[in-house]
């Protein structure tokens, strides 16, 4: 441990078994409720943090940072998808948000995509597989879905790979529909291309809500992360927490969140006739894709301990944080007696 342990400030109810293991990386988390604007700034002030960690209060919090010139992290969750926080991460050193399904919300309310980021160990498992026990209203028992959860808004999605790799199967299993749950300016194009093949009323492309993510997830025959590029994540993490049988394509952080044949299967990018072979055993072999699931949700549980999540907070505050003092603000602060210049 380091002699000398650089102070962050959380805004929230910091956990106490991440805040624990963060000492062992040289960072000593202290927690504000971020109620008052002017408590805060006195606070923060006093303190001298290396982060400004903020889970609630967003827009407050905000104020603070720019005014004392802190490095602002934002920690966004489904609850946290508004106007307001994409408004925050603006002037944020980065927007940390535990699912892409977020991220992607937050950048179509106007955060910036350069940091506005994914970190795996902030998704909130306990919280989705609770969601996940809900039958989603829009699904048909009956039918088997095969599910694709992030915008139409170009071509490196991948989406026309799904659609072609769906076609390739589709005619051989009736009780098989794709549910591209996005909209954007390719879903004309994509609902165009499945009325061209005959399958219009097989293939649903239409958005569905942040909070029923976990439960299509989970009663899925397949959930497809179809991305031709590292840039444009899929959904892919909160699929595994519920223990979806995922299918995603080998870029980006793909490969780091899927180990092939044991919590999901990857396969080439651009490649619709592999993702074809791939979904068609997939769809086929309920038994192996029942393990696989299993083994991906108790990878999520992994990946949400307190220790992996202290490591990745650890090198975001590395990546943000300065070590001089907080420079002069110009601005007034509350004593204890009278004011002080700040």
């Amino acid at each position: 441990m380091r002699n000398t342990l650089r102070r962050v400030a959380y805004v929230g109810e910091p956990d106490l078994h991440v805040s624990e293991a963060l000492r062992d990386y040289g960072y000593r988390v202290e927690g504000h409720d971020g109620e008052s604007v002017v408590g805060l700034a006195c606070a923060i002030y006093r303190m001298k943090p290396a982060v400004l960690h903020v889970r609630k209060s967003h827009l407050k919090c905000g104020v603070v940072a720019k005014l004392l010139h802190v490095p602002l992290l934002v920690h966004a969750g489904r609850e946290d998808v508004k106007t307001a926080t994409a408004h925050v991460s603006r002037y944020a050193s980065r927007t940390l948000c535990g699912a892409a399904s977020v991220r992607e919300a937050l950048v179509a309310l106007g955060a910036p995509p350069s940091s506005t980021c994914v970190l795996r160990s902030l998704l909130d498992v306990k919280s989705d597989l609770r969601a996940a026990a809900i039958f989603p209203p829009m699904l048909d028992p009956a039918i088997r879905w095969v599910v694709a959860a992030s915008p139409c808004d170009g071509p490196d999605r991948g989406h026309a790979d799904l659609l072609l790799a769906f076609l390739a199967l589709a005619h051989a299993r009736p009780r098989l529909k794709l549910l591209i749950a996005g909209e954007g300016c390719e879903a004309r194009k994509l609902r165009a291309q499945a009325d061209a093949a005959g399958m219009l009323n097989r293939v649903v492309v239409h958005p569905i809500s942040l909070e029923q993510l976990p439960s299509v997830f989970s009663r899925a025959a397949a959930v497809i992360g179809p991305s031709r590029s590292g840039n444009m994540p899929d959904a892919v993490p909160e699929a595994l927490a519920v223990g979806a049988a995922v299918v995603a394509t080998a870029v980006g952080s793909h490969p780091t969140w899927i180990h092939q044949g044991r919590t999901g299967w990857l396969v080439p990018p651009r490649a619709p006739a592999a993702l074809a072979a791939r979904l068609a055993q997939v769809v086929d072999d309920a038994e192996s894709v029942a393990k696989v699931g299993a083994n991906a949700r108790q990878a999520a549980l992994e990946l949400v301990a307190p220790r992996a999540v202290a490591q990745e907070l650890a090198r975001c505050y590395a990546a943000v944080a300065h070590a001089p003092a907080l420079p002069t603000a110009g601005i007034y602060l509350p004593a204890a007696r009278g004011w002080q210049r700040a």
